[in-house]
């Protein structure tokens, strides 16, 4: 390793965002091969992952990134077609470069084998003229700082686009001083400074070249910016070792009767909306972030659940001395507690597009190695979820898409004669629903036949007699079940399900499949929209109290004689014209009743209603969420425990489990 492992932590950071947007656009750029924008970006994230790994002495990778690079120039200088087999190596070239980081990660150094990589990555761009281009490129350079016969198409339309949007476009020459020793350093500062206020899009030399150090004192710049023409030359000149600083606006080159009609758009525009940024780069007016460590959130919010819990106390104690001189100072302490929750609720929020967004490569790679024609429709990416849980989230999913590529999705020409399009598709879907969020991975595919599965559990020697179809395809989430003839590459070798309604329920949610033969399944995945702090409804059942999640409750009733109808020694209630099931809490937990119950507590889970029969209701409260020690962990009737205002441990019911024999009876 070298003196820069300090840095690691955000080198691996920066670098994981750069080769997820690598990844995002080369799969974009595949199915949008004339988006010259798009080659612009890849072509930028290229080289500044370059440039990260070779200061951090990762050589393997710099060397590597650099020779995809090429290939990128070759797509920039137009060149080289896009074609899948390019972009399939582009890919494998990503993959190793993910490989390397992970093991870096990991502190592992190895020597790894990149040649073979690289040599093809050379053929590439070799065959697709990269060493012609280049050499034009440089013979261009070569000409007056503002001649725009030196700039590429591309650049040329980067740079209208940018007049059109507001920007300001300059060739800027840059002479060192003789004296100076550092050169590639100095260089770099000065890029580094430019591209805090805009983009550089063209260097000459090459910024490779300058990084080196091995030029000439004098090198030129084209260099897109709100800034004026005065600001750009101070912000250069400001630098040492300079001899001189030529800045010469673009804008006389370009076609003025275009430019002048969009700028007056831009300015009209610009009157409407104060908010935007008159200085800046291209990306000035996206969200600024910055890295906070998840421990560090984690202990943030562990500080505010106890923030809440004593803002309960206090708001008891209150109740008890009924000083008007505490009120005020009471109601403020309480407004900030909850100000202060929220905002450390929304910051744990994550998009599950950080999940989502991985998808589509990985159903490219899919379809080509199983030979099928597959869609992937993502909706709903911008749903969001806390942070801990969208983390968790990757496993389980890849294993499902995977499963409907393998298994479900039939071959081309199977689809074809089935009367269905030759190309599969699969649907991945998020969004809310009242406190958890719902996510669904759809298939148009054969779907699970409940006689396969019935087939299958006979030769297990499971007990199937009596079981309905939806209890047969539920026997897939038992460990080690599967019905497939092969194992493949892909899926099918009888692991993975169990595991995943593991990991889903670990995250206090619930996973639930339905299918038919001939028409796909839909797999549908609830969670819970924050681990943390919930709204719960406090409740007696015998001589204990207990917390209800409010988010499932739809309605609570006084329970009057006579509503509670016994049939086929089953109870239920008639509830919006239909009857529904009963649940006597005391019976499940073994507890005894006050008086059969006073109340009836309507849940809603799924599409189905349920009725809770509690023996006093004490009251609406917020509650934070504690985990179970180990010895409790194992009773599924509890989500956790919370400590109530008067001090007092109670335990949260997890109202799916209570529940589930009713909804088995279904």
């Amino acid at each position: 390793m070298n003196d820069n492992s300090r840095y690691l932590d955000i080198f691996f950071a920066e670098t994981d965002e750069y080769l997820f947007r690598l990844n995002e656009c080369v799969l974009e750029l595949e199915n949008n091969p004339e988006d010259t924008s798009l080659v612009d970006e890849i072509f930028r994230a290229a080289h500044t992952l370059k440039g990260m790994a070779a200061t951090m002495g990762f050589n393997k990778m710099a060397e590597l990134t650099h020779h995809m690079e090429s290939v990128f120039e070759t797509f920039r200088s137009g060149k080289s077609s896009i074609t899948s087999d390019i972009i399939t190596l582009v890919f494998r070239s990503l993959d190793k470069l993910s490989e390397i980081v992970e093991d870096l990660r990991a502190g592992k150094v190895l020597d790894y084998d990149i040649e073979g990589l690289i040599a093809e990555l050379d053929r590439v761009a070799k065959e697709g003229g990269a060493a012609e281009g280049g050499e034009e490129v440089a013979k261009k350079a070569e000409t007056p700082t503002a001649d725009l016969s030196a700039i590429s198409d591309v650049d040329l339309n980067l740079i209208n686009y940018a007049y059109e949007h507001g920007f300001k476009a300059y060739a800027i020459e840059v002479e060192l001083a003789e004296d100076c020793l550092l050169k590639g350093a100095r260089a770099y500062v000065i890029i580094n400074g430019l591209e805090k206020e805009g983009e550089i899009i063209q260097s000459n030399p090459s910024t490779e070249v300058l990084e080196s150090g091995e030029f000439d004192n004098l090198f030129k710049l084209i260099y897109i910016s709100k800034l004026e023409a005065d600001k750009v030359q101070a912000m250069v000149e400001d630098n040492l070792e300079i001899k001189s600083v030529k800045v010469e606006e673009l804008k006389k080159y370009m076609d003025l009767d275009t430019i002048e009609s969009k700028e007056e758009k831009v300015k009209v525009e610009e009157k409407t909306d104060d908010s935007k940024p008159t200085t800046g780069p291209l990306s000035s007016g996206m969200n600024q972030y910055i890295r906070v460590d998840l421990k560090r959130l984690d202990s943030f919010m562990n500080l505010v659940s106890e923030l809440v819990i004593y803002r309960t106390r206090l708001e008891n104690v209150y109740k008890d001395i009924k000083s008007t001189d505490i009120n005020e100072p009471l109601e403020q302490v309480a407004r900030i507690t909850t100000e202060l929750q929220d905002l450390v609720l929304k910051i744990r929020m994550q998009p599950v597009n950080v999940v989502l967004n991985r998808f589509p490569r990985m159903v490219r790679d899919l379809s080509r190695e199983l030979n099928k024609e597959i869609e992937l429709i993502i909706e709903g990416e911008d749903t969001e979820l806390d942070r801990t849980v969208v983390s968790e989230l990757s496993e389980p999913l890849v294993h499902l898409i995977r499963n409907a590529a393998d298994h479900g999705i039939e071959a081309p020409e199977v689809r074809e004669a089935l009367g269905k399009s030759r190309k599969g598709t699969i649907k991945l879907s998020a969004y809310q629903e009242g406190n958890r969020v719902v996510i669904t991975i759809q298939d148009d595919g054969k779907g699970i036949d409940p006689e396969a599965i019935k087939e299958s559990a006979i030769r297990k020697g499971i007990d199937v007699q009596g079981l309905s179809d939806k209890e047969l395809i539920g026997l897939i989430f038992n460990q080690g079940f599967s019905t497939s003839k092969e194992v493949t590459n892909v899926s099918g070798r009888g692991v993975g399900m169990d595991v995943v309604r593991q990991k889903i329920e670990s995250l206090d949610g619930e996973i639930d499949v339905i299918s038919q033969v001939g028409k796909g399944t839909t797999f549908r995945i609830k969670l819970p929209l924050t681990l943390s702090i919930i709204q719960a409804l406090l409740v007696k059942v015998g001589p204990e109290t207990f917390a209800l999640p409010l988010g499932v409750i739809e309605r609570v009733i006084k329970l009057n004689e006579g509503d509670i109808i016994s049939t086929h020694g089953d109870e239920i209630y008639i509830y919006k014209n239909k009857a529904i099931p009963i649940v006597r809490v005391n019976e499940k937990l073994n507890l005894e009743s006050q008086d059969g119950g006073s109340h009836i507590i309507i849940v809603l889970l799924g599409d189905q209603y349920y009725g809770l029969i509690v023996d006093e209701l004490i009251g609406q409260q917020e509650i934070v969420i504690k985990k179970l020690g180990s010895v409790l962990k194992g009773l599924k009737e509890y989500l956790g425990a919370t400590i109530l205002g008067n001090g007092d441990i109670t335990l949260i019911l997890d109202i799916s489990n209570l529940c589930s024999e009713e909804k088995e009876d279904e």
